[in-house]
């Protein structure tokens, strides 16, 4: 049997190689290769895709939300809702934005944030003064905002988050990275907050040839606030409002991206279908739980992840599943509020995170995966479940 990669570039290239290769020539051909007309134009095409006002192209999915944090309003020791079970930057960009991290669990059936782990998180972690202001317990710093991470490529209930995040005077930011195209009740990410982040990360749904990140909004000042963010504070050339960063969107980048967009959503329609023909064949077992997302919105299945009733055996038939050829990851081995970077910020018992962390593996499903192929992983997975090895 031949290997079957988790993940492979290669063949999005055979696709779409002659479409990116025209796009790289006709930057190199004007040799503006910083912002202008093709990062703006890009930035409108993406914004008319996602159905958002604004777009704002910047150098990593990393900077989008350290400069959305800090358009949003947060200041140097102020405190930030953010899961413990998502991938580093939803959290280090909070420390990199000047604030302080508060975990919060995820929903254990949706692997995304909810009102009632927010709650939670607040009635655990958090003290209310008789401002009204919730402070964390740990160095009594003020809740300000919440970060909303869409993991997987599935939505969070954002209209029911921002409604309860209202309610306690917190403002939202959205972590997109995983979720292009995704949506819920026909809303993107970023409608219903102050904005989202996107990465552009080359395995992403739409990947480019290197870091790559954006920030939507509906907000028109946010919007501006972030453009002069990512040049040095800068709205005028040698004039300098604030301190900024240096993180653009370059335009060999945007051309890629650009390139790339018609695809998006044939390639997200077939990793859709994909997820279902895989939670279909998963029925009837009882080792894993495949998940159950119809609820939720236009997932985009950036990951199809399984949980598996007991740790050992997740570990068990990765080994089995190695062995047959076929590749499988693990988002996330290590939860943040378990990361040595981020020990100063530590409160609290987070359950949920650590048995997830401990029992989840993703299967291939990149658009270019084959039935045949999907077929194989299927049958392996399957047999490695019930029989302890493979077939």
């Amino acid at each position: 049997m031949s290997p079957i990669p988790f993940f492979d570039l290669t063949r999005q290239y055979g696709q779409v190689g002659e479409q990116v290769k025209s796009a790289v020539l006709s930057v190199l051909s004007t040799q503006q290769f910083i912002l202008g007309e093709t990062v703006s134009r890009f930035e409108k095409k993406i914004a008319d895709f996602l159905g958002t006002a604004h777009a704002a192209g910047v150098a990593s999915g990393t900077d989008a939300l350290i400069l959305l944090l800090k358009a949003a309003g947060l200041e140097p020791g102020e405190a930030v809702l953010v899961p413990s079970f998502t991938f580093y930057a939803s959290a280090s960009s909070v420390c990199l934005a000047g604030g302080r991290p508060v975990w919060t669990e995820v929903d254990e059936n949706r692997y995304v944030v909810s009102p009632e782990t927010l709650e939670n998180a607040l009635l655990t972690q958090c003290v209310q003064g008789p401002d009204q202001i919730y402070r964390s317990r740990q160095g009594n710093h003020p809740v300000r905002g919440i970060v909303v991470v869409h993991l997987y490529g599935q939505m969070a209930d954002m209209e029911k988050i921002s409604a309860w995040a209202g309610s306690r005077g917190l403002w939202v930011v959205e972590d997109a990275c995983q979720s292009i195209g995704a949506r819920l009740h026909g809303k993107s990410a970023g409608i219903l907050s102050k904005g989202a982040a996107y990465s552009f990360f080359p395995t992403k749904n739409l990947g480019g040839g290197g870091d790559g990140g954006l920030v939507t909004t509906e907000d028109a000042q946010l919007a501006e606030r972030i453009r002069s963010l990512r040049v040095h504070g800068s709205r005028q050339r040698y004039i300098h409002e604030e301190l900024g960063y240096n993180s653009r969107l370059d335009a060999l980048q945007a051309a890629i991206l650009e390139a790339k967009l018609e695809f998006l959503p044939g390639w997200n329609a077939r990793r859709q279908t994909l997820a279902k023909r895989y939670t279909e064949s998963f029925s009837g077992q009882d080792v894993f739980r495949a998940p159950d997302w119809n609820d939720s919105g236009d997932s985009v299945y950036h990951q199809y992840t399984i949980e598996f009733r007991r740790p050992e055996d997740r570990d068990r038939v990765r080994k089995k599943m190695a062995e047959a050829g076929v590749g499988t990851e693990i988002y996330y081995p290590v939860p943040q509020h378990r990361q040595r970077a981020f020990q100063p910020y530590f409160q609290g018992d987070m359950g949920i995170t650590d048995r997830l962390s401990s029992s989840v593996l993703s299967l291939p499903i990149f658009p270019e995966l084959t039935d045949g192929e999907q077929d194989t992983i299927i049958r392996v997975l399957l047999d490695a479940s019930r029989q302890g090895g493979v077939s």
